[in-house]
């Protein structure tokens, strides 16, 4: 059986606090989006979990949607196994969420084909074993994020169509965290009384205008190429970056003229970036197999 994990962008990201246990605390939302993995599943009876075909660089035994069913037949005591496929084309360790959607993906599937009979609330717990962005990719649909990214509010977004450039450098998470220092935000559209209450409204409706992302800078002075990628992309709007990096994008409401933008983005990328022309979505593809 073959099903499709999508990738996610940030739609900005403030960072609006930080736990004892230096965990950020932050405010995004995430925005599923029509580029694909594709995952292939084969359920077997002698237990056994295998990832074949696996064309990555690293051991397929660290690979999220390996260790995500590995973790779901220990947790479950099934004595079913698998034989899982990925095909990539999500970029690697962008800010996509690639390997996140793989891995709950793999964990919403298997529930359903083992019969184990998990909740969605059950599926988040392990997902969050596995990576900060899975449990989004288990809840499915477009949402505004807070706690760590964590704690979802179901959301209600236009049809958008980005051009994604896609470096071919990555960025360490940890070390964007690690270089942020947190100040406590003075700007009153963010930190009224409502906001500190725990209405998100005002907080979605600025990240879904402006596309601010605290973390950006951070990565602009890990990276000196990103800078340099982004003085040439600035000629055509509005340049975001999605979670840590490395990946940007410029959002459009006509596909029309994102159509146009992505051309030209291409033209001039003289082989430094990779460009995709994508929309929004509103709900992950794997529920449309009823899970």
């Amino acid at each position: 059986m073959t099903f499709l994990s999508p990738a996610k962008l940030n739609l900005g990201l403030k960072i609006v606090g930080k736990r004892p246990d230096g965990y950020h605390l932050l405010k995004t939302i995430f925005c599923l989006i029509d580029l694909f993995d594709e995952i292939q599943i084969q359920i077997t009876h002698n237990g056994k979990i295998s990832l074949i075909e696996h064309n990555q660089a690293w051991p397929y035994q660290t690979d999220l949607s390996y260790k995500a069913a590995k973790l779901l037949q220990e947790e479950s005591g099934t004595k079913y196994g698998a034989n899982i496929k990925v095909n990539k084309t999500i970029p690697s360790g962008g800010g996509l969420g690639g390997g996140s959607s793989d891995a709950a993906t793999v964990l919403i599937v298997l529930n359903d084909l083992w019969q184990l009979g998990m909740t969605s609330v059950q599926l988040t717990q392990l997902g969050a074993k596995l990576g900060a962005d899975v449990p989004f990719f288990i809840h499915g649909k477009n949402a505004m994020a807070g706690g760590i990214g964590d704690i979802f509010t179901d959301i209600q977004l236009p049809q958008q169509y980005f051009v994604l450039i896609c470096p071919k450098f990555h960025i360490n998470t940890a070390k964007v965290f690690q270089n942020f220092e947190y100040v406590p935000e003075e700007d009153p559209r963010l930190h009224g009384d409502d906001i500190i209450s725990g209405d998100d409204i005002n907080y979605s409706n600025y990240l879904l205008e402006t596309l601010e992302n605290d973390l950006f800078p951070i990565a602009l002075k890990l990276k000196p190429e990103l800078a340099s990628i982004l003085k040439q992309l600035e000629i055509f709007g509005t340049v975001a970056m999605t979670g840590s990096g490395s990946s940007l994008f410029l959002r459009f409401y006509e596909p029309t003229e994102a159509k146009k933008i992505a051309k030209k983005i291409a033209e001039i990328s003289q082989n430094k970036y990779n460009t995709f022309l994508v929309k929004s979505l509103a709900v992950s593809p794997v529920f449309s197999n009823n899970f």
